[in-house]
């Protein structure tokens, strides 16, 4: 059940007793979810500033990926990062800034009030899955990726 899971692309299976019965609302340690976890290497395309606890520092990153040759925009990570990752993260970015998305096909809400900078350093995110619109689901930051270029980040 498993690998057919995996192979058909979905994100995880549930196990559960076969006597619990489903409530709805409520959590049971009888039903457990069991989700996929997958790694993918990612451009980086810009960020967003941070609020509250992470202000003066990036809130999220936005991140993309080479598919049929050409860059294309796969959504945003916000979860994953120390720090110290983070504050390494923008010292590294802030003088790769510029003024025009690397992607064509950033959506108005996810560019809005974003800090753009030039597609030369590739991450490594894990995720669950990809929305059919060809962006990551439940992401999370793993780190940098210095070994692979960005035309390696493909998907």
């Amino acid at each position: 059940m498993v690998a057919e899971s995996r192979r058909r692309g979905l994100e995880g299976v549930i196990a559960k007793r076969l006597d619990s019965p489903y409530s709805p609302g409520r959590r049971s340690l009888d039903w457990i979810k069991a989700p996929f976890i997958r790694t993918q290497e990612v451009v980086i395309l810009g960020f967003k500033e941070g609020e509250g606890r992470r202000a003066g520092t990036i809130g999220a990153l936005l991140v993309g990926l080479y598919r049929s040759g050409r860059l294309s925009f796969a959504g945003g990570v916000g979860t994953g990062f120390t720090d110290a990752a983070l504050h390494a993260l923008q010292a590294q970015l802030t003088p790769l800034i510029t003024a025009e998305p690397a992607a064509g096909d950033v959506p108005r809400h996810d560019a809005r009030g974003a800090i753009w900078v030039e597609p030369s350093v590739v991450g490594e995110v894990e995720y669950r899955s990809f929305t059919d619109d060809g962006r990551l689901r439940h992401s999370s930051w793993r780190g940098l990726r210095p070994d692979r270029r960005p035309e390696e980040a493909t998907g």
